[in-house]
Parts: structure tokens; C-alpha cells; sequence
């Protein structure tokens, strides 16, 4: 009697122990799972109100095709054309932020992006933009042996078959290796933000090129290779 008695209490007490334990867990899973919650809603909190993103004016590039083989891609300038309108690129972007907001600047190292960024600024107060940054993991995709005219024809048909986004031109760099810059460049503005280096209540301004921003709006919105291959090449 005495160890049917010993045997249930033992019993109850297991019992007892495993519905504590099993409500803990589920309590930390519970917690654990609203912090989890909370912190994303304060990364979300920290996100700029605004990303633009802005391809270089016309270039010389744009006009003479040729223009690559004889100078190199990192020191094309914009046209007159280009100028002005990275000018009118200013006054819209104006338009939207107005003069109570401010920005954080990214740019191109390449001198096109640099000049067209170098005339969007004149639409706005000097207060008005916080930062000013060089990247070079933003600018052009490298055609590497494109430049050479008598390689280009082949090059070119060999990407339209083997697709943009995974074609590596010789010497130089397939749409997969600038989406990786991409990835990379995207990874530390998100850093930046968790950490509170940017003013969530203010704007990004991106000034680089057209592949890149395609493939910068590929891993931002998550798109796969077919989404890329449909999007247009953006105007100057």
C-alpha cells in the first residue's frame, strides 16, 4: 500500500514538473518570439523615408559608342546634354523632398555620376544634405574586353544568349558579380540604419548606373533572374 501510495505522489510530482517546464518553454518560446517581433518593428522604424535612386546624366559613352576603347569608363564625362539634365534631376527631386527635409548621399566614384550629382545639388541648401559618400561597390558593371571594338560584336551576342544577369564579359564582370556589390553595398546601409547612423525621418540618395540600379532593386524587392531580364534599362 505504502509503494502504490510512494508511487502516485512520485507520479504526480512528474507529472506536475513537466506541465511546469512545458509552460515555461511555450512562455519562452512566447517571449522570445515578441522580442523577435519587437526588434523587427524597430528596424522598421529606422528605415529612411525615401531611397532614390538616380542614373548619371547622358554621357560622352551614350553619344559616341565608341568612346570606351579609347578612354577609360571611370573618367567619361557628361554631355552638355547630361548636365542639365542632371540639373532638371535636381529641381525634381526638389520638388519631392522640399526644404525641410535632408538627405544622405551615395555616389558613384565613376566622374559622370560625380558631375551629375555635383548639379543635382544645386537645387538644395547646404544644411540640407548630411552626408556626402564615395562607393565604389555602386558603380558601373566592368565590360572588361567589350572595349575592344573588333571583340565587342561577339561579346555582345554572347550575352544576349547566355542572358545578362549570369554572362561574364572576358575581363570583366557578369550582372551575378555586381548584384553581389549590390548585396554587399545594401548589407551595410542596413547596418548603418540598425545602428542609428541615418535619421529615419530623412531621405538615401543613390547617384550610379543603370545596371546597377536595376540589380540593386532585384535583391532589394527580392526578384529572381526572369524579373530582372524584364526590366528595361532606366533613361538618363
Amino acid at each position: 500500500m505504502c509503494t502504490l501510495i510512494i508511487s502516485l505522489i512520485i507520479l504526480g510530482l512528474t507529472s506536475l514538473i513537466l506541465f511546469f517546464t512545458g509552460y515555461m518553454r511555450t512562455g519562452i518560446h512566447y517571449l522570445t518570439r515578441l522580442a523577435h517581433q519587437q526588434h523587427k518593428q524597430v528596424r522598421m522604424s529606422q528605415r529612411p523615408k525615401r531611397i532614390f535612386l538616380i542614373r548619371h546624366g547622358e554621357s560622352q559613352a551614350n553619344v559616341d559608342t565608341t568612346l570606351s576603347a579609347r578612354m577609360a569608363d571611370s573618367r567619361i564625362e557628361l554631355t552638355e546634354r547630361g548636365q542639365q539634365q542632371a540639373i532638371e534631376a535636381g529641381e525634381k527631386l526638389r520638388s519631392i523632398i522640399g526644404k525641410e527635409e535632408s538627405m544622405y548621399v551615395y555616389m558613384s566614384p565613376y566622374r559622370r555620376s560625380k558631375q551629375t550629382w555635383a548639379n543635382i545639388k544645386k537645387a538644395f541648401l547646404p544644411s540640407q544634405i548630411l552626408t556626402e559618400r564615395e562607393d565604389p561597390r555602386i558603380r558601373e558593371q566592368e565590360f572588361g574586353n567589350i572595349t575592344d571594338l573588333q571583340k565587342r560584336p561577339h561579346e555582345l551576342e554572347d550575352q544576349d544568349r547566355l542572358g545578362h544577369f549570369f554572362y561574364r564579359f572576358s575581363c570583366g564582370e557578369s550582372g551575378a558579380d555586381v548584384y553581389d556589390r549590390a548585396s554587399l553595398f545594401l548589407d551595410t546601409l542596413f547596418r548603418e540604419m540598425d545602428n542609428g547612423h541615418h535619421d529615419p525621418t530623412q531621405n538615401i540618395v543613390i547617384v550610379s548606373h543603370g545596371l546597377f540600379m536595376r540589380l540593386f532593386l532585384m535583391r532589394y524587392y527580392r526578384w529572381n533572374v526572369e524579373d530582372f531580364d524584364g526590366i528595361k534599362q532606366f533613361g538618363n
